[in-house]
């Protein structure tokens, strides 16, 4: 009995799409094939995706006509986004994919399904290969250079184009449709790693790269990355985010043994991937707090994105290169915020200054709103009660008390917030605080 996600597969059709619409927005007349409709198995679209030089043979790839889709081996640097750029191709298609991570446990079998007792039966669950080559999917195997030779072997007829014979469901055929796609991916381009890199990558049998149209993707160019994360992270400034890339750079010079940064010219064992250096970003921005105790955001974020991860020594060769690339001055700019320039707001002052910061920031930013009600009495100014808002993916933390006490908290679940969405909330409930006459104290607070 079929699932329902994949009784779905069954039911798409196939279409001619413009190619330049597809990647570019506008039109080409060059068509590629893919669905009329997305379906479970179709990855997430990213509106924000940005496609660099490397997956332009990747698109070429795509655009083979029916019939001639010669399976794609993809190779590369760790991070470098092979897969994301498969896969965001692929949603733009309305492409299925299947997708699978080779190690050197992975057995033919996993790929083509096996017996399983069900309701006390014995039936044959596919496999995600058995599945593609019927409904006309891409399977994505990633990591291919991992993979025993038994899997190259096994793989071979099928990706010349032949049917698929599974022995162990009563010798079944499954003929390839003809939508079906193989796509592998690897660190390496199959000829081993001789660099001690990739630890545990083998070398691939010639005949089996054979089969395969081989491109090679490298990191994006520094001027992708930079747009990249300043736009992923808009709160943090244009020049910090081009000095973030710029030390991704070097590192990764440094993991190549490259280097030609000063004295830094010996290999480390981690480099940064684009994953990590949007981490990295993340971090950064919801670190930022931290600036007010006198740590340095940057490089506090820095080690939990990558240098943990790290030798002592090379721990400490990539703090070096922080200090050179990160001087202290850096953090009085870190975020673009008005908070430098004034101490205390009230009233609608207030509340457009943080509603411009607080409309143009996600939710998994954690925007933080700090306010405090200051009495007045025989002419002098004292501290009242404060009040915490932190919105978070899961809801809105409140936190409420006199000073110098540990106060109150109480949690708000995102689905009992405005819209579900818990930034919302957090600027309605910090709106009416300030009509009550609450100060936003914008030296407490980030956005």
């Amino acid at each position: 009995m079929k699932g329902t996600n994949i009784s779905e597969l069954d039911s798409l059709q196939p279409t001619d799409l413009d190619a330049g619409q597809v990647f570019s927005g506008k039109p080409s007349g060059t068509t590629v094939r893919g669905y009329t409709a997305a379906s479970a198995y179709t990855p997430a679209f990213d509106p924000d995706y940005l496609f660099h030089e490397s997956s332009r043979d990747i698109v070429v790839w795509f655009l083979n006509p029916q019939g001639l889709q010669e399976p794609l081996y993809v190779f590369g640097p760790t991070g470098c986004g092979k897969t994301s750029c498969i896969k965001q191709l692929a949603a733009r298609l309305n492409y299925p994919v299947f997708e699978v991570t080779g190690h050197g446990r992975l057995e033919f079998a996993d790929l083509v399904g096996h017996l399983t007792v069900k309701d006390g039966n014995m039936t044959f669950e596919y496999g995600p290969l058995a599945l593609a080559m019927r409904h006309g999917t891409i399977l994505l195997l990633n990591e291919i250079d991992l993979t025993s030779p038994e899997i190259a072997a096994g793989l071979n007829s099928v990706l010349d184009g032949s049917p698929l014979c599974i022995a162990e469901n009563g010798g079944e055929i499954i003929q390839p449709h003809p939508m079906f796609r193989f796509v592998a991916t690897a660190n390496t381009n199959g000829a081993g790693d001789d660099t001690g890199l990739y630890q545990g990558t083998q070398r691939q049998n010639l005949a089996w790269l054979d089969r395969f149209t081989i491109c090679e993707v490298g990191y994006p160019d520094v001027t992708v990355e930079k747009k990249l994360l300043f736009q992923r992270f808009p709160s943090l400034p244009e020049t910090l985010c081009a000095t973030m890339v710029d030390y991704a750079n070097e590192v990764r010079k440094l993991f190549m043994g490259e280097a030609s940064t000063g004295n830094l010219t010996n290999t480390i064992e981690v480099t940064f991937s684009t994953r990590s250096l949007l981490r990295w970003g993340d971090l950064t921005v919801r670190f930022q707090p931290l600036a007010h105790q006198g740590i340095q955001p940057v490089t506090y974020a820095l080690d939990r994105a990558l240098a943990y991860r790290a030798s002592r020594e090379t721990r400490a060769m990539l703090h070096e290169l922080a200090q050179r690339m990160f001087p202290q001055q850096v953090e009085a700019e870190t975020l673009k915020t008005e908070t430098t320039e004034v101490e205390t707001l009230q009233g609608e002052q207030a509340l457009r200054f943080m509603r411009s910061h607080l409309r143009n920031t996600p939710t998994v930013a954690k925007p933080r709103v700090h306010l405090e009600v200051v009495h007045t009495l025989s002419g002098k100014k004292q501290s009242g009660k404060f009040w915490i808002g932190e919105a978070r993916p899961e809801g809105l933390m409140l936190h409420w008390g006199k000073p110098d006490t540990a106060g109150q908290q109480h949690v708000i679940s995102a689905e009992n917030c405005a819209d579900n969405n818990s930034v919302l909330e957090l600027e309605a409930r910090a709106a009416k605080k300030l009509t009550e006459g609450y100060f936003l104290n914008t030296t407490k607070s980030s956005f």
